[in-house]
């Protein structure tokens, strides 16, 4: 599970890592300040009219992994680019997107612009607050690669007075329960790990408990920084530490790449003999409200998944969809719950709307339009907008004429 964090609107500071290459075309560097976003700080700057253009097109997601996918893989999904903002004379664009809903290898369509740059969830979320008593909202946000506050662009701000917070969930290459220790060459302010606070409360070298390393960890270290505080490398050391793997950091809103499970197991029905006309009218139907939120052969609502060619996948897949709902979300899918800063909360399927806003679409298929910057928390939920029970409600003649419907809708 992640763990919500606020998120402050983007601003012109962000802290930047700067990558050069000698390789042709040269490459973007890109990172995600929030999961509505991307950051790319480009090699060359462009000017509004170019960047413009990027707008109205995807972002394709493939299984986690290393460099870019093959020519054969099938992608997870897509994020719509729907709006683009310029900065820093042109060299920085911010691309506002659909959600971003898990770690996995998202392909940048940067045609004409640099190479096709592949980018993760990975790193460490930096925020950084200005004076001996800063207040709320940080000073500027930004992204490290890991807990070496000296790779950032605004490294020269780390002189001030201020305090300086890392965030991010760690992915100890270790399983079971470990003794985690990590040290910090400037003043240590705050610190979370794990379960909780270090015994005796925050100082330079302190040792936390994992109950279980097996699953990423959340972490939240915040440290002193001025002139007498200049932060250092941050070192994170674990024991028992059978692996000389490193480990490896995901961003604080990020979710991992789920682990394969074992199906649960489900008695499934004799599915044969449906009728595909009365299936139709079932699935159309106000009982069964399967189109409030799919559609099949050009007809019905995109709050979930096109349903028109989900027979190709057989009769018994499409009984577990229905019976086990969250068994399988697809990841363009997945629902949020969106808190707004004067206390509403809306929650359903997040699309980009623009540069500016976000629609919420609800489970009855009722959108809600909202300010990117009204935004207080956005975290995913963790079951389907699809409810449970549907099978005694539709009964099992009812459920036969909507897998025949389907299987004929694969077949057309």
């Amino acid at each position: 599970m992640t763990t919500p964090r606020r998120h402050a609107p983007i601003g012109l500071a962000f802290s930047l890592l700067v990558l050069s290459t000698a390789a042709a075309p040269p490459e973007a560097t890109v990172w995600t300040p929030g999961p509505l976003e991307v950051a790319v700080a480009l090699p060359q700057p462009v000017d509004a009219s170019t960047a413009a253009a990027l707008a109205g097109r995807t972002i394709a997601y493939y299984e986690d992994g290393e460099g870019m996918p093959g020519p054969s893989a099938e992608p997870l999904g897509a994020l719509k680019i729907a709006g683009v903002k310029v900065e820093d004379g042109g060299r920085l664009l911010v691309l506002a997107t659909d959600p971003h809903p898990r770690q996995a290898r998202y392909v940048l369509p940067l045609d004409g612009l640099a190479a096709k740059t592949v980018y993760g969830l990975n790193g460490v979320e930096a925020s950084w607050f200005e004076g001996a008593e800063p207040g709320p909202e940080p000073s500027w946000k930004g992204w490290l690669p890991g807990l070496d506050p000296r790779a950032s662009r605004r490294a020269a701000d780390l002189r001030k007075v201020g305090r300086l917070r890392l965030d991010a969930m760690v992915k100890l290459p270790a399983a079971g329960k470990v003794e985690a220790t990590i040290e910090s060459p400037a003043p240590v302010v705050e610190c979370f790990f794990g379960d909780g606070e270090p015994e005796g409360g925050p100082k330079s070298r302190m040792t936390f408990t994992i109950a279980d390393a097996s699953q990423p960890v959340f972490l939240s270290l915040t440290i002193r920084t001025g002139p007498d505080a200049t932060p250092g490398p941050i070192k994170l050391s674990w024991t028992p530490n059978e692996s000389a793997a490193p480990a490896k950091f995901l961003l604080p809103w990020a979710t991992p790449a789920p682990t394969a499970a074992a199906p649960e197991p489900l008695e499934i029905p004799n599915l044969a003999g449906g009728d595909p006309s009365r299936g139709e009218a079932a699935f159309f139907s106000k009982e069964a409200l399967c189109s409030q939120c799919h559609i099949a052969a050009g007809k019905g609502n995109n709050v979930g998944p096109d349903l028109t060619k989900i027979g190709r996948k057989g009769a018994d897949y499409i009984f577990r969809s229905i019976a086990l709902p969250n068994e399988t979300v697809a990841p363009d899918f997945v629902s949020y719950t969106v808190s707004m800063k004067d206390g509403r909360v809306a929650s359903g399927v997040v699309r980009a709307q623009g540069p500016d806003e976000i629609r919420i679409i609800d489970a009855e298929a009722k959108p809600t339009i909202i300010r990117r910057d009204e935004i207080e928390e956005f975290r995913p939920a963790s079951t389907s907008l699809m409810p449970p029970g549907l099978v005694p409600v539709l009964g099992e003649a009812r459920l036969r004429d909507i897998v025949a419907y389907l299987m004929k809708t694969a077949a057309e």
